[in-house]
């Protein structure tokens, strides 16, 4: 069995803003253990979070996502009874299965956690090499501390469930 409650950094490193996802969970690392929350990190395709998820009641993912809104935005969708909006699935993915497939996929195979909540951080720059825009950079620590507010949150609902 897994965590109870996971928080999973979706996105690659070496490729600008694509890295926000990763970069929000590594600092919440630390704080995340002591709340009884598990964190992982994936570089991979989105297929993979079939696998990162398995077994956890609940789950809040973090993506770069590109809608045309401005670099820095945030945006906050529970996809645990319904899709990823369009504007969000065909965001930024350099992946063949992006977020939004692998999500619609776990849940067509009854594969999808209990609770899923999607935080997309909005991203400006994605060229190979770049760092994050400082419009993104100067959310990271604001986003981090959001996405740990609703693992704490989701993870004392299942405990109650689990009682």
């Amino acid at each position: 069995m897994g965590d109870e409650v996971l928080v999973v950094g979706v996105g690659n490193a070496l490729r600008g803003d694509d890295g926000a996802g990763l970069e929000v969970v590594r600092r919440l690392r630390a704080r995340a253990g002591s709340a009884g929350v598990g964190v992982r990190l994936l570089e991979g395709e989105g297929i993979g979070l079939l696998e990162a998820w398995e077994g956890a009641r609940a789950v809040v993912l973090v993506d770069s996502v590109r809608t045309n809104a401005r670099a820095g935005a945030i945006h906050r969708i529970d996809v645990t009874d319904s899709p990823l909006p369009a504007a969000l699935r065909s965001s930024s993915s350099t992946h063949a299965v992006g977020v939004g497939e692998a999500i619609e996929l776990a849940r067509a195979l009854g594969r999808l956690p209990s609770r899923l909540v999607v935080y997309g951080v909005e991203g400006g720059r994605f060229e190979t090499g770049a760092a994050l825009s400082p419009e993104v950079a100067a959310v990271v620590d604001g986003v981090a501390d959001a996405v740990l507010r609703e693992a704490r949150r989701l993870a004392r609902a299942a405990r109650g469930h689990a009682t």
